[in-house]
């Protein structure tokens, strides 16, 4: 992990349920250290993979997904479909 993830972690900007879910998706889907998908969660692009993906799991928690048994599913299925959506472009 980067020392700025760390930083980002440690702070209180996250939610306990954001750093929970990020480090399931970051384990689930195995992503890649890198800095590629800044640019696709639409997050700041000085972020390493790792960050971005806590930044986009808090807006998701944010903007209104709830938390119940199947939010680590919907964030896999919101990810993937990210992703598919950028290789057809």
């Amino acid at each position: 992990m980067h020392m700025n993830l760390l930083l980002l972690n440690a702070s209180s900007w996250f939610t306990d349920e954001a750093k929970s879910l990020s480090v399931q998706l970051l384990t689930n889907l195995q992503i890649q250290q890198g800095v590629q998908l800044a640019n696709l969660l639409s997050v700041d692009s000085i972020l390493y993979n790792d960050e971005a993906v806590y930044v986009w799991v808090q807006r998701q928690l944010d903007e209104g997904l709830p938390i119940d048994d199947y939010t680590i599913c919907k964030l896999e299925t919101s990810f993937i479909d990210l992703m598919d959506n950028d290789q057809a472009a």
